[in-house]
């Protein structure tokens, strides 16, 4: 039986996406403690866990229990290269909430951390335990469902956090997705706008959750990956609803993927490569998991979690985990698309600079 700490922040972070529902039930697992320094949060916590003990810190977490696995479920993620340095210290694996960190050289240093202390850093990207995913859509596009791929276009959130607010933490589900599919992206070309001009230095800000430096309300960029094209918009101000979703043209046919884990249908199909979206009683629902989307995110969990669970035994997972390595991969995506912006040019994979180049971003000129 491996023992299983949970390290939440009420009012910070809190447990991300039901992260501390991960291990719940789940065989081979005894969820031992919790660790969140708001009383009232930890005390639900634990209710809802079933965990035997709560801790103030979650250093002291570490200090007194001899964990073999930790959930980092906070969101808010300024500290997360702290706890899992920790976590490394104690030789604990980690199922960690995203974003992972703010940089590639961050993750470089987790990275570094959990590979000498030999244990596992998996990030909890929900696409990766859900059968629709795994088991159809990525299927259905290898074998030929929507003939030849050509094409993606990921939608993100419109509104107030529109832009590149969100986007080391909700895209990479879509880049993941397409890094399953065709392998890594070759180059990218993006514009970051504010209000719809260019964005300059001066509309830099802090992103939200401690994600690091962002800038403007709106972004469009292309990724070419080998012989596939994708592009990425979010611009504030779109709609009252946010459309968050993935579409996937081919040479004959298209899937709309709706992401990660929302309520609905999570599959449509339609046999032409530019569909109709009105009046087109050609569209198909091809896999629905019948339950909430709350509900989705944590049978992904619980999925993962049992992955993980087999990885650490030694034994082949049934579901492929998100490991530390490919996260920061997405991360460096995000990354790529500051610095296209900034230079007005393309950037080629993979960057020289591990850095998140609106750190860097000179001011402009009187």
């Amino acid at each position: 039986m491996l023992r299983v700490g949970i390290i939440g922040h009420t009012g910070c972070g809190d447990y991300g996406h039901s992260l501390d529902q991960s291990f719940v039930g789940v065989e081979g697992a005894e969820i031992v403690a919790v660790a969140d320094p708001v009383e009232e949060g930890r005390q639900a916590a634990l209710k809802r866990t079933g965990a035997r003990k709560g801790y103030i810190r979650y250093t002291e977490m570490f200090d007194k229990e001899n964990l073999d696995i930790v959930v980092l479920a906070t969101h808010e993620m300024s500290n997360h290269l702290d706890m899992v340095l920790m976590a490394a210290k104690h030789k604990v694996h980690v199922y960690a909430e995203k974003p992972l960190a703010c940089t590639p050289a961050e993750v470089d240093l987790m990275i570094a951390a959990v590979n000498e202390a030999g244990v596992f850093l998996i990030i909890a990207h929900p696409w990766r335990g859900r059968p629709v995913i795994q088991n159809q859509a990525i299927p259905m596009i290898q074998q030929g469902k929507i003939g030849i791929p050509r094409w993606a276009r990921m939608y993100g959130f419109g509104g107030e956090n529109a832009g590149d607010q969100w986007f080391i933490d909700l895209y990479p589900h879509f880049f993941d997705f397409l890094c399953q599919l065709f392998g890594q992206p070759l180059w990218c070309q993006a514009i970051i706008t504010q209000d719809g001009q260019p964005a300059l230095p001066k509309d830099r800000k802090e992103g939200l959750f401690g994600m690091g430096t962002s800038a403007g309300n709106g972004i469009w960029v292309h990724y070419q990956f080998s012989g596939f094209n994708a592009e990425f918009e979010s611009f504030a101000g779109d709609g009252i609803e946010n459309p968050y979703r993935i579409d996937i043209h081919g040479t004959a046919g298209t899937l709309v993927l709706p992401g990660p884990t929302q309520d609905g249908p999570d599959i449509y199909y339609h046999p032409l490569t530019n569909p109709n979206p009105i009046d087109d009683d050609r569209w198909e629902i091809l896999a629905h998991e019948k339950v909430s989307g709350a509900q989705k995110w944590i049978n992904a969990h619980q999925r993962m979690a049992r992955s993980m669970l087999d990885l650490i035994k030694g034994t082949t997972p049934k579901f492929e985990l998100c490991q530390a390595t490919t996260v920061r991969k997405h991360i460096e995506m995000a990354m790529a698309a500051h610095l296209s912006h900034i230079q007005g040019n393309r950037v080629n994979f993979p960057l020289t600079e591990a850095s998140n180049p609106f750190d860097s971003w000179p001011q402009e000129r009187n």
